[in-house]
């Protein structure tokens, strides 16, 4: 018994949950663990950035103020934008520059700029560039009061951090100092910042995101492991209906709407096994229900070969129906098959057929507690009754679906009379033992067997 594809899948695949976490929602939470410690990493450098800006200015501002003490005169001078050369050619001139490089080492800075209005520079550590002019853009935005931070290598191979940062005393012209940091020293700070910053924050959602991986894959597995079971519930409970039956059922689910009966024409199968009564009582049980476990096996498995559905088993009885194309050749090769394989095996009984084509009605009987889904019809009774006058071995067929399927090794027409029928049928039979002959005739057939 098989149901459709569809369905089936529908059915027994469970929810890719785990693919879906990993698809859609791990790519998301790393890609925010990414962001969220690149901008923590960002804000911190900002910060970092802020505050060495600021402790330059500070420095400046000292810078200022000592050389206001020290040399007062001069410095002014220089601020103002004279001309350094004749400063510092000045005893006090001498004294103010000496006292600039002694700031720088204490200060502990690789070098020092000072400029004056227009970009010249007023003071330098490498003298040699002492009052030219460098109007950078850093130097330009310093000049307006905007303090920042440039990133160079010096000649020597070294990275240095530029730190432009304005000075502006009241009574005083506002000057730029240009102050050189190692980027070791701020590479240190910013990595000592951004690692509190963002390493906390990013193994807590590394964590968290960790945590939810073996969740999904637990809850995934219980997921496989659950619908395997309702998988395996499903198989084993559609080997105790029909297929018909199992179709239906999958439509009915989800839809809110109860299974609906069905008006079809189908060829009927109806086997059963003969004299089973006084086998039954000669034998023990379990010797009866192995017994008719490896007949009716035999059965099944030529209905399911030909395409034909088994309604149902009724004790040592089979009901199975063939619709579509060639239904009714396909019935009669089946029942002709099982004949055949059950006369080979030697079974202490064996089984009569009937065969009958006409309308059923396909749909639920019983109450709201217990249903049944089958065929139900007068084609249902006039086929059991068929298999009720068929021998052992013999397989009894109405005419018109020997017409139908072809003629091909069935008896003479006989007419007989069906329990809870006025009117009498005409069938035909079929033997096991019996010649293969024409309708009517006696004569040996010259047409192929049937398949």
């Amino acid at each position: 018994m098989k149901t459709e594809p569809d369905d089936q899948a529908r059915f027994d695949q469970p929810y890719p949950l785990l693919r879906s976490f990993v698809r859609l929602i791990l790519p998301g939470l790393a890609l925010l663990l990414v962001v969220s410690a690149a901008l923590t990493m960002y804000g911190a450098r900002q910060l970092v950035e802020g505050i060495y800006l600021e402790l330059a200015m500070r420095r400046a501002q000292v810078i200022d103020r000592a050389m206001t003490e020290v040399a007062p005169e001069p410095w002014q001078r220089l601020k103002s934008g004279d001309a350094p050369g004749p400063i510092y050619a000045e005893p006090q001139g001498q004294l103010l520059l000496a006292e600039l490089t002694r700031e720088v080492r204490e200060l502990d800075l690789t070098a020092l700029k000072i400029y004056a209005n227009g970009g010249v520079i007023q003071f330098d550590t490498d003298t040699g560039r002492i009052g030219s002019i460098d109007r950078s853009a850093a130097y330009v935005a310093a000049e307006r009061g905007e303090s920042s931070l440039v990133y160079r290598i010096d000649p020597n191979g070294s990275a240095l951090y530029e730190l432009y940062v304005l000075v502006a005393v009241p009574g005083s012209a506002p000057v730029v100092f240009e102050l050189y940091e190692p980027v070791d020293h701020l590479n240190a700070l910013l990595w000592r910042a951004g690692a509190a910053a963002a390493g906390v924050p990013s193994l807590i959602l590394l964590g968290l995101m960790l945590a939810m991986t073996r969740m999904v894959v637990l809850a995934q597995n219980n997921i496989t492991g659950r619908a395997a079971l309702v998988a395996d519930l499903r198989t084993r409970l559609e080997r105790l209906v029909s297929g018909a039956a199992s179709r239906a059922v999958h439509r009915a689910v989800g839809t809110g709407s109860g299974i609906r009966s069905a008006r079809a024409r189908c060829t009927l199968f109806y086997s059963d096994i003969r004299d089973f009564t006084s086998f039954s009582e000669a034998n023990e049980p379990e010797q009866v229900i192995g017994f008719l476990n490896r007949l009716m096996a035999i059965i099944v498995d030529e209905v399911d070969r030909a395409g034909g559905d088994v309604d149902k088993l009724i004790g040592d009885a089979v009901l199975a129906r063939f619709q579509g194309d060639r239904g009714e050749v396909r019935a009669i090769s089946a029942a002709r098959e099982a004949l055949r394989r059950l006369d080979q095996t030697g079974f202490p009984r064996g089984v009569g057929i009937g065969i009958y084509t006409g309308d059923v009605i396909f749909g639920t009987v019983g109450s709201a507690d217990r249903m049944d889904f089958t065929v139900i019809g007068d084609s249902v009774n006039i086929t059991a009754r068929l298999c009720s006058i068929a021998a052992r071995g013999e397989l009894v067929v109405d005419t018109d679906t020997v017409r139908t399927a072809g003629d091909h090794g069935f008896g003479v027409e006989e007419s007989v009379a069906i329990k809870g029928r006025r009117e009498r049928l005409t069938v035909r039979r079929w033997r096991l033992d019996a010649p293969e002959t024409a309708a009517g005739g006696g004569v040996a057939s010259d047409e192929p067997p049937l398949p």
